[in-house]
C-alpha cells in the first residue's frame, strides 16, 4: 500500500483532531462538555472500514 485512500485519511486525522479537542475541551472548558465529542469515534471506525471496503472488494 503506497499510498491511503481518502477514507483512511479522513478516519485517521479525524479521530486524532476528535481526540485532541476532546482532551483540550475537558481540561480547559468542563469534562461533561467533552463527551458530547464522544459519540462521533463510531463514524471514524466507520469511516475506516468503508476505506477498507473500498479498498479490498468482494469479487
Amino acid at each position: 500500500m503506497s499510498t491511503w485512500n481518502k477514507y483512511y485519511k479522513i478516519a485517521f486525522f479525524g479521530f486524532i483532531a476528535n481526540l485532541l479537542l476532546q482532551v483540550i475541551v475537558s481540561l480547559a472548558v468542563d469534562p461533561y462538555l467533552a463527551a458530547v465529542l464522544s459519540p462521533f469515534y463510531p463514524v471514524w471506525f466507520i469511516l475506516a472500514v468503508v476505506g477498507w471496503r473500498k479498498e479490498h472488494p468482494r469479487r
